[in-house]
């Protein structure tokens, strides 16, 4: 009985751990509406693009709000140059989208779409 317990807690944790780390997918994916960073990533691209910049500046900010309840989750899935490059992109973008310059806008914004990209895979 001791030769068991003592083979099936190492076992066990190793699950456990190995279930943490490759779980990536189901960290990334949002548990409500609010909070779906592909939503707004998609709802900011097309504000730029029609120059919508009051509803880019609510967009980014609810990103922004969405990006940061997700970077718990995936801290253990990440690597931190892909989290540390999003924030990059989020804070170019918030630039771009004051100076309302949306040829300095869409390429951050296809960068931080690829980065998420990237994550989910």
């Amino acid at each position: 009985m001791k030769k068991w317990i003592f083979y099936s807690i190492p076992v066990f944790t190793l699950i456990i751990f190995i279930a943490i780390m490759q779980g990536g997918y189901y960290y990334i994916t949002s548990l409500s509406d609010k909070n779906d960073i592909s939503q707004y990533i998609e709802r900011l691209n097309n504000d730029i693009r029609f120059s919508h910049w009051d509803t880019a500046r609510e967009d980014l900010q609810h990103l922004d709000v969405a990006w940061k309840k997700a970077v718990p989750r995936l801290q253990f899935h990440a690597e931190m140059d892909v989290i540390d490059g999003i924030k990059k992109n989020l804070a170019r973008l918030s630039g771009s989208i004051d100076a309302q310059d949306p040829e300095g806008a869409l390429p951050e914004l296809r960068e931080l779409a690829e980065h998420w990209e990237n994550l989910k895979n």
